[in-house]
């Protein structure tokens, strides 16, 4: 019995340490391009006294944690700022900008390994699919509803499916780290931007050209 109490303290620190693995908030904005490149700008925090060394849940806190997440040869990192808010709850908030080559090398870089992205041709355009991997060890801790989870895309034609909320070409979706119970797939229908053959913008031109043309043998033989 004695030995048990005497563990106890050690437990009392894994126990808070399984707590905190995953306390962390993060928003995420993407614009995609038609090739499957494109920007994010990312945001994320916790606070403070939940970040003991350089990463917290696999994000990183400092600038070169952060720059190291989230650079592979796929991905580049850049505009990486941390700042501590000690009037609002001892917050650290970390910012930064990836540009990334194609969507679906995106787990490439360690910061999104525990994501899988798809951006191939469908049916009516492109489909999109982003997937966060379930994390039962975290979304089973008590208050990860609190911890926000929200990601926009901007997609390069029109949204002609998803099961997010749509605005346009912008589509959003807001979960919790509790609901990484489960994988949670973010999907979308995009139409296809470009307009091949005469229905685009080649047709006005080709007539422009045409009348131009008729009118300017009508002048000669005038």
């Amino acid at each position: 019995m004695k030995l048990f109490f005497k563990f106890i303290p050690i437990l009392l620190v894994l126990a808070f340490g399984l707590y905190l693995s995953g306390c962390v908030n993060l928003e995420q904005k993407t614009t995609l391009n038609s090739d499957g490149s494109g920007t994010m700008s990312i945001k994320y925090w916790t606070k403070s006294s939940n970040v003991s060394g350089d990463e917290l849940a696999g994000f990183g806190f400092t600038d070169e944690k952060v720059k190291a997440n989230y650079t592979s040869s796929s991905t580049e990192p850049s505009n990486v700022k941390i700042e501590k808010n000690t009037t609002t709850d001892s917050l650290i908030t970390v910012t930064l900008d990836v540009k990334f080559k194609d969507l679906n090398k995106l787990s490439d870089a360690k910061a999104f390994s525990k994501v899988k992205t798809s951006w191939v041709k469908g049916k009516d355009g492109m489909d999109f699919k982003y997937t966060l991997l379930q994390d039962t060890s975290n979304a089973k801790q008590m208050g990860m509803s609190d911890y926000k989870l929200v990601y926009e895309f901007t997609f390069p034609g029109e949204v002609l499916t998803t099961n997010g909320k749509k605005d346009g070409q912008k589509v959003s979706w807001n979960k919790t780290v509790a609901d990484l119970k489960e994988d949670l797939d973010f999907t979308a229908s995009v139409k296809s931007g470009k307009k091949c053959g005469l229905f685009g913008l080649e047709l006005p031109i080709v007539l422009l050209v045409g009348m131009t043309f008729v009118y300017g043998l009508r002048r000669r033989k005038k």
